[in-house]
């Protein structure tokens, strides 16, 4: 038995309330459960119930033995002084308020169908990555959309509030912030940290100093990469190498420099290489230095924000001193959308939140219904339950519901698992 499980009972009402009595003996009517709170303090708040002839508002605490109540010390919190009625599975203790008399308590024991356990338990121990794979495909699609709604909004929630925690060093900076999101994100899963290092190690500000010089640029980035302290003996290297000295020096930039071994090259494809990726987004910041002043605007076109060509020399190299007969010069269409998706919608979803502009996280959503469902693993395994995976809103709110909801066997949060777990009416 675990709590989320009475939680999901009591919430529902899932239980027989014929004869309702507390255990001292009370009649027992329950007009509201109250709301579920996310937070401490009681499990619900705002309950109604009648309790003999008295009608009580309040918090109600769960709990799956009457013990707990101590074992979590809510007997020296003032925030449980207003729980009106201890829901527990079995009553092992007896719980006093602090002025000695006894909290009203509901054991549920003997009042659950045991088909309703025995239903959960197989749900929340199934071996399958996807708990309820065998009965999903007769789950109503109402549900399962709607739960996909769900966890898209809790995955830009969680994301907006992580830029927010970006936002607090920088005083509330939005193109700093945005710089180093889409530096971070240039790294593609594989070099994401040292792509941050990287944006933290050379400011912005010092780049806007030199925004008009690709060249520049480059060997600012390329330096505190740690990919100039090599000896090759191309012209261009060279060049990087003589302004990266000047300009290390200049912004006293050496000791915050990485590593050219902090980068990964291995089993990446060309095109993925940190090298083509640092100056890719070199040629970026050139072309837009204030990239979120670009992106809010009404009519921004998203896509060409990120329409870019390196410089020349990388059209024919992937690496330094190293030819290739292939170009590679600007972002792919799956590079962009990676980016829109990481980078762009959370931005937007952020910045409105913090305007309360319902418009700017809708434009946020609509970037994603106009993108093509991501990909992967986890979008695979659930199209091969049946469900249209049709664009980047669904395949963005399948991964969430995979990573805090499967994963987790969270079925009782999850208005999938709760929609299957529902008891079968007589």
């Amino acid at each position: 038995m675990q709590e989320s499980f009475l939680h999901y009972i009591w919430q529902f009402q899932y239980f027989d309330k014929k004869d309702l009595f507390v255990s001292s003996g009370e009649k027992l009517e329950v007009f509201f459960p109250g709301t579920l709170n996310g937070d401490s303090g009681p499990d619900f708040s705002n309950a109604k119930i009648k309790l003999g002839n008295i009608d009580w508002a309040g918090s109600v605490e769960i709990h799956i033995k009457s013990s707990g109540w101590y074992d979590h010390h809510h007997d020296v919190d003032g925030a449980y002084e207003n729980v009106i009625l201890h829901v527990v599975w079995d009553e092992d203790k007896e719980v006093l308020r602090n002025d000695g008399t006894p909290i009203p308590t509901l054991v549920l024991k003997d009042r659950v169908d045991e088909s309703l356990i025995t239903k959960y338990q197989k749900l929340v121990h199934s071996p399958s990555s996807i708990p309820c794979e065998k009965i999903f495909p007769k789950v109503s699609d109402l549900v399962k959309h709607g739960m996909l709604d769900k966890a898209l909004m809790q995955r830009l929630e969680n994301k907006a509030e992580q830029i927010g925690h970006l936002l607090e060093p920088v005083n509330s900076d939005w193109e700093e912030v945005t710089y180093q999101l889409i530096a971070r994100n240039f790294g593609f899963k594989i070099n994401y940290d040292p792509f941050f290092q990287l944006a933290n190690s050379v400011r912005r500000k010092t780049l806007l100093k030199h925004g008009d010089n690709l060249t520049q640029i480059e060997a600012l980035l390329f330096g505190q990469a740690g990919f100039l302290d090599y000896g090759i003996k191309d012209d261009y290297f060279k060049e990087l190498q003589r302004e990266y000295k000047i300009l290390s020096a200049k912004y006293g930039l050496d000791n915050q420099k990485l590593k050219k071994e902090n980068w990964k090259f291995l089993r990446l494809r060309p095109a993925n290489f940190p090298t083509i990726r640092i100056a890719q987004f070199s040629a970026l910041f050139h072309k837009n230095r204030n990239f979120f002043s670009k992106l809010i605007e009404p009519d921004a076109d998203v896509v060409k924000l990120f329409d870019v060509s390196t410089s020349a020399y990388w059209h024919g190299h992937y690496r330094f001193g190293r030819k290739t007969a292939r170009s590679i010069s600007g972002l792919g269409i799956e590079s962009v959308n990676n980016l829109i998706i990481n980078t762009v919608v959370p931005l937007l979803v952020a910045y409105g939140k913090s305007l309360d502009d319902q418009d700017m996280i809708d434009r946020a959503v609509e970037l994603l219904h106009g993108i093509k469902a991501e990909k992967n693993k986890i979008t695979k395994a659930w199209s091969e339950i049946g469900l249209v995976v049709k664009d980047a809103f669904d395949s963005q709110g399948l991964i969430e519901l995979n990573n805090n909801y499967c994963l987790k066997r969270r079925c009782l949060a999850c208005n999938i698992g709760v929609d299957i777990l529902k008891p079968t009416k007589p």
